[in-house]
């Protein structure tokens, strides 16, 4: 009984992650801080924010991952570094943030080529040169988007080991004669 009153009375992690998503929108929507960000950073947009807000999502992930594994390497068994995992992690959590980018890229690209084609003057955006290059460079993120994916499965099976994986051998599967009425499919007597 203790322990379910101690258990409720612990701060939930998500509660801080809801905390700081409201603190976003409403900075989002606080005209002061844009024009701030605007003077003070050069180079910063509001038109790319959703690339922003992806960035900062890949490298808060990749520092609780990389610590989450640093911790498990290093302090859990204090014995013994084992630093092939060490290096595995890193470059599993690093590939893993090159598709998180890659997929707030793509995410803003698509904002940007929808915010040209809803454009009062964009009846004619779809026979534009910039149209056809957009379109491009969401389909070329897309496709590093799918190969950082697979690479990041790549190296997570040179960690384990490579596997492969058989189907499962079927009822009645001797070199093409249907299974017999008595190998679990037949008639019930």
């Amino acid at each position: 009984m203790n322990d379910e009153v101690s258990r409720w009375r612990r701060p939930r992690p998500w509660i801080a992650l809801v905390a700081v998503v409201i603190a976003l929108v409403f900075l989002y929507f606080y005209k002061p801080f844009e024009t701030y960000l605007l003077e003070r950073i050069p180079g910063i947009h509001f038109s790319n924010v959703l690339f922003w807000f992806a960035s900062l999502v890949a490298v808060v992930a990749y520092v609780i991952a990389h610590w989450q594994s640093f911790r498990r390497q290093v302090f859990r068994d204090s014995g013994e570094l084992d630093a092939t995992a060490l290096v595995y992690d890193t470059l599993q959590i690093a590939i893993l943030v090159a598709v998180i980018f890659f997929a707030g890229a793509i995410i803003q690209a698509i904002e940007m080529l929808s915010e040209l084609l809803m454009a009062p003057a964009g009846a004619g955006a779809a026979s534009d040169v910039g149209f056809g290059a957009r379109i491009v460079s969401i389909v070329v993120m897309v496709i590093l988007a799918i190969a950082f994916y697979l690479l990041h499965h790549l190296v997570r099976a040179l960690r384990t080991g490579w596997r492969p994986r058989r189907a499962p051998p079927r009822a009645g599967s001797e070199r093409g004669r249907p299974p017999s009425p008595d190998a679990g499919g037949g008639a019930r007597g």
